[in-house]
């Protein structure tokens, strides 16, 4: 796909609030290599993203040069973009009940991602060893802990990244050393929001720090995330857990009586998180969407977390054959000896058991569950950053200029969402449960709708030009000036 003659309007309207402050070159070329990230093909390089866009050609040199250049405050600009988005989306969702001030639902997961390369020349790489396999190379990897917002009415904003700084580099580059849980913290404490969001944080159990807990706490958030084997009851006062102080919370959930649990079963049709987690229409089959869980919960006092709602659960994974020695019944799983490594599950199981922890004891157990399952949507965010929008196509030395790879990806993935809350308010209030293309669309179907604009802003173009004998005079002269022998 390639853009003639510039960029369509609704690209320049996103993109106006930022560029409107920068110096000429910054503010032509910010808009330009965006849209060449989204509409590259797959096979992308320097001089793939140097000719995609006919009305910005430019040398493929040019582009490692923005990468590096220190002007390009890409963060900055791509957190200038999220906070006007985010006011979009608040006005949007206020719009749909107009005269009353109710308490919106959000959720915000938290995560890190790696991309791995086996080039020692790249800067601020973590080492990963072969653990057990010994036929498996040594890894180089890049983490990035970030983090996805998602609205009640569906929108996924992604918020602005932290970059993982080895101890190595800090030292390099005078940066002060932060762990991932840390970075983490600072995300969530510089997370702003309007005083009617309930806002759940969810995130895996690497993520289970005091730091963390700590800036949910000050901020009002509530947590769901998996706990750790190794937790304990606290040595205080107990709800439900007397005899128990001290004991590791997994264990206390396995002297649960059967008659505390119950069978849930969720699919599409009665899952309460249907805008949140936008499921395609082709993916809307009961085979699909179904989900049997066997659940308890009891409230409890967790060390070093406080009074907290505590679920056990156990999911069914009905594609595993079993084999012997295993049960289809979850119950035997439930009598079954904790595992405290995870590298000794050998054999997949038909059931997989979680203890999950809340900080609202007053949640119920179908409700921590919904929650979590939230989770995966991060990882959908991880694949499609990483396949459909290409992040992990990079080949850079310099860290900063990853940083800017990231950031301008990161700015193409909140312009197709900006469409997207677009549609959304030209077409009206969706259906009760969000049969809609636009409410379903995700980042392939907005990549598709960009190239759309983009095609239809290049005809509406040439169809002006072609009216008159001048308008073919200049189109001839301006093509002539953007020959591809200016990209290689």
């Amino acid at each position: 796909m390639v853009i003639l003659l510039g960029i369509p309007q609704p690209v320049q309207h996103f993109f106006a609030p930022v560029v409107r402050h920068l110096s000429r070159p910054l503010r032509t070329a910010l808009p330009a290599m965006v849209l060449a990230l989204l509409l590259a093909p797959h096979r992308r390089c320097l001089k793939t993203l140097a000719g995609i866009v006919l009305g910005c050609r430019v040398h493929a040199s040019t582009i490692s040069r923005r990468l590096r250049n220190a002007a390009w405050r890409t963060r900055d600009w791509f957190v200038d973009l999220f906070d006007r988005c985010l006011v979009d989306v608040v006005r949007y969702e206020r719009s749909r009940a107009p005269g009353r001030r109710l308490t919106r639902s959000w959720m915000a997961v938290i995560d890190t991602t790696y991309h791995s390369t086996h080039a020692e020349q790249m800067e601020n790489v973590i080492l990963m060893s072969r653990r057990r396999d010994p036929n498996r190379r040594n890894t180089r990897q890049h983490a990035f802990v970030m983090g996805l917002l998602i609205t009640a009415s569906g929108m996924r904003l992604a918020l602005p990244r932290r970059s993982y700084y080895t101890l190595e580099y800090c030292a390099r580059y005078g940066r002060r050393y932060r762990s991932p849980v840390q970075l983490a913290a600072a995300m969530l404490q510089e997370l702003c929001l309007p005083d009617d969001i309930d806002l759940t944080v969810v995130f895996e159990s690497a993520f289970d720090a005091n730091v963390i807990h700590r800036v949910c706490r000050e901020r009002g958030f509530r947590s769901v995330f998996p706990l750790d084997p190794n937790r304990t009851l606290s040595t205080g006062a107990a709800v439900e857990a007397a005899g128990w102080r001290g004991h590791k919370v997994v264990a206390w959930t396995r002297s649960w009586a059967r008659e505390e649990f119950t069978l849930l079963t969720l699919q599409y049709a009665n899952e309460d998180h249907v805008f949140l987690r936008r499921r395609h229409g082709d993916n809307r089959r009961r085979a699909k969407t179904l989900r049997r869980y066997a659940i308890a919960a009891r409230q409890a006092t967790v060390s070093n977390l406080g009074t907290c709602r505590v679920v056990a659960s156990y999911k069914e994974n009905p594609g595993v054959q079993l084999v012997p020695g295993q049960f289809a019944d979850w119950w035997a799983y439930h009598r079954g000896p904790v595992v405290y490594r995870k590298h000794a599950r050998t054999l997949p199981q038909r059931w997989h058991s979680k203890v999950l922890a809340c900080t609202d004891a007053t949640a119920t157990a179908r409700q921590v569950v919904e929650w979590y399952e939230v989770r995966w949507q991060i990882e959908l965010f991880f694949r499609e950053l990483k396949s459909r929008l290409q992040f992990g196509c990079y080949v850079l030395q310099k860290f900063a200029a990853v940083e800017r790879y990231l950031d301008l990806v990161l700015m193409g993935f909140l312009l197709l969402e900006r469409e997207r809350l677009r549609a959304q308010q030209e077409a009206g209030p969706p259906q009760e449960r969000g049969g809609e293309p636009w409410v379903q669309a995700r980042t392939t179907d907005g990549l598709r709708a960009l190239e759309a604009l983009c095609q239809q802003w290049n005809v509406e173009l040439l169809e002006r030009r072609l009216r008159t004998a001048h308008g073919r005079r200049c189109l001839l002269r301006e093509l002539r000036a953007m020959v591809p022998a200016h990209v290689a």
